[in-house]
């Protein structure tokens, strides 16, 4: 269990509950561990996965597990992917990777590291923060604390292979327990979508005959076949389709046959450490909330593999969810924060099933209808759209999920408009280096630390400003954080904690003038939740004011 600063009162036992322990509940519990929140992490498995499975961290992801300290050990654990070779029939077409279109970002790549790995180095992240992952048990049965009350908070009944059945009263529930989610399946919330047709083959082994550190594609009639290079614990992963009806056993000569079917014999594999068929699901949950039980990761939504996007979106499901859970369980939330979980990552993930959807069956459907695109129109286009830039770029911010956001979200707010193509309310914060205490940092680094983060830019604030807005929000101390952002130079010192933009990538990058006084709320989870010109601060204060306006309201009645 975390270090407690929140405390389970009552009639709780925890404040939350995760139910698995795969990326997506440990990035969770890695959050709530931040914030000082009760919890408890279970998993069925007695160990964690030992086979790579997701294999790719998106740019995004790599930020969003950065306050943890874990993207730069990810980071060099893993194998960097910055190129991509198409194998048409008639040519073999070099594609760079992520190399427009990600400026504001520090990491500019796809990365390849086993999924094993990844979770090992949440584990020891939350071994060192005192909290441990309890294996082999089983969530039996959930029910209602109250049952007239679906927010009540639930009962969870549980399986414990050591010590038998046990009872956990906890506020809330999340199921982050996979594709057969026994959260989901309690909580009596379908899950809507159907299977792809074929099987498909995904092994990790040793290649000869391609370029390292290069995804290779080969579309064909038949289908495809990708070539991923991994580095551990094999050097690359292969994932193909299986012919109809063929269930022999698989073994390196039907490896080699299956390449061969692609690579017209050009590629040798040898060596495989992992060989597995599987079937793949495109499936999303009607709601990802139904009172005080939450869904996040696969339990949420299964797509296909198509431009690595499922582990991330869980991932990201976490850390959305996890500061709203944080709050609510120190009575910070409103009942509108909450509920915004569903409101933002469903809609996230519903178009990320859509797009892969799309892609995953133009690049298996044996239709002669839907071939055509990847038999005919992709040698013909391929060629001149991989040299448009813009078309790269926007291609690029998708796939690597920096373009995701909740424009729109009631948990966004802005008082006066930005300048033309600054980040709006609900994008992501912008990175760029900047300088503070004569050290160098990133701006994702002053904005790391749980809570909510203001940015001050611009001339005319007064000194008092960040005590003032201290003083109006007396229920977030220790979770407000009040930064001025200036332009500056590298041998100018300024005043203690100010943030010098040094190259102007900062202030450029989030619209504002370095004159010209603007205001940004940046969201627990890194997302801009509002903005405003000028030097007023009302609108600042009432807006984080409107996110615990629940907890403001109760306080209010108890003392009177």
């Amino acid at each position: 269990m975390a270090h407690q600063v929140s405390t389970a009162a009552g009639s709780y036992d925890v404040d939350v509950l995760i139910v698995g322990a795969g990326p997506t509940g440990l990035a969770l519990a890695a959050q709530l561990a931040a914030y000082g929140t009760s919890f408890r992490i279970l998993d069925r498995r007695l160990r964690p996965v030992e086979e790579s499975r997701a294999l790719a961290i998106q740019p995004r992801t790599l930020e969003a597990l950065r306050p943890f300290g874990l993207s730069a050990e990810l980071a060099a654990a893993g194998t960097p992917a910055r190129r991509l070779q198409l194998h048409l029939p008639e040519e073999n077409l070099d594609v760079d990777l992520f190399d427009t279109g990600l400026e504001d970002t520090q990491y500019g790549h796809l990365l390849f590291l086993p999924q094993s790995e990844t979770e090992q180095a949440l584990i020891r992240h939350l071994g060192s923060r005192g909290v441990r992952v309890e294996r082999g048990v089983e969530l039996m049965d959930l029910q209602r604390l109250d049952p007239e009350d679906p927010f009540a908070g639930m009962e969870a009944r549980i399986q414990r292979m050591d010590r038998g059945i046990e009872r956990i009263r906890a506020r809330y529930v999340v199921g982050a327990d996979g594709l057969n989610s026994t959260v989901r399946a309690k909580a009596g919330m379908d899950f809507r979508g159907g299977r792809y047709p074929d099987t498909f083959v995904v092994a990790d082994l040793e290649v000869d005959g391609v370029q390292p550190d290069t995804v290779h594609a080969y579309p064909a009639e038949d289908g495809f076949l990708f070539l991923f290079p991994l580095g551990r614990p094999a050097g690359w992963r292969m994932i193909s389709i299986r012919e109809p009806g063929d269930d022999s056993a698989l073994d390196t000569a039907s490896l080699q046959r299956i390449v061969d079917r692609f690579s017209d014999g050009e590629v040798t594999v040898r060596d495989p450490q992992w060989i597995s068929t599987f079937r793949l699901s495109h499936q999303i949950a009607e709601y990802f909330q139904n009172g005080s039980v939450f869904l996040a990761g696969d339990a949420a939504h299964v797509h296909s593999p198509v431009a690595a996007q499922g582990m991330n979106t869980g991932i990201q499901d976490a850390l959305n969810l996890g500061w709203k859970l944080a709050l609510g369980a120190r009575g910070l939330a409103s009942d509108d924060l909450i509920d915004s979980y569903d409101a933002e990552r469903r809609p996230v993930a519903k178009d990320i099933l859509g797009f892969t959807d799309r892609i995953f069956r133009l690049a298996t459907s044996r239709n002669a209808l839907m071939k055509l695109p990847r038999t005919k129109l992709l040698p013909l286009l391929a060629p001149k759209a991989t040299g448009i830039t813009p078309l790269r770029s926007a291609v690029y911010r998708r796939v690597s999920q920096l373009g995701i956001g909740y424009r729109g979200s009631d948990m966004t707010d802005s008082n006066g408009f930005p300048f033309p193509g600054a980040p709006r309310p609900g994008d992501r914060l912008p990175d760029a280096e900047v300088l503070q205490d004569g050290a160098r940092r990133r701006l994702h680094d002053v904005t790391a630390a749980p809570g909510f983060h203001i940015l001050l830019t611009g001339q005319g604030w007064e000194d008092d400003a960040a005590a003032r807005l201290a003083a109006d929000l007396p229920r977030l101390t220790g979770l407000l954080s009040v930064h001025r952002l200036v332009p500056g130079s590298p041998i100018a010192a300024a005043a203690p904690g100010v943030v010098q933009d040094t190259g102007g990538d900062a202030l450029r990058r989030l619209g504002v003038r370095p004159r010209r006084p603007a205001l940004l709320v940046i969201r627990p989870d890194g997302h801009i939740g509002y903005r405003s010109t000028g030097t007023e601060l009302d609108g600042a204060v009432a807006y984080l004011r409107r996110l615990t306006a629940a907890a403001d309201s109760a306080a209010a009645a108890a003392a009177g």
